[in-house]
């Protein structure tokens, strides 16, 4: 063992061994945790970006069925073009 560190153990016995060993798992987990929360960021990011594009097209699409401009068919019906027979 480094002689850094069995100074340390003597100096500070059991409970200075216990405190590395819960520092070094918080911080290992705090790391974990922290990468975890970023990558959902970044995934909740496209998602909303996502919903934005569909929102967009869904709104087009709403205003083309509102001024009938769809069906070619209905719209020439509606204008009077079209012969009833």
């Amino acid at each position: 063992m480094p002689e850094g560190l069995v100074e340390f153990l003597k100096v500070a016995g059991s409970g200075g061994l216990v405190f590395i060993v819960f520092y070094l798992y918080h911080r290992s987990t705090t790391e974990q945790f922290t990468m975890i929360i970023n990558d959902t960021f970044e995934l909740l990011k496209k998602m909303i970006e996502q919903n934005t594009l569909q929102l967009s097209y869904l709104q087009k699409i709403d205003t083309e069925v509102s001024s009938n401009l769809w069906c070619p068919l209905i719209r020439e019906k509606a204008k009077g073009d079209v012969n009833d027979k």
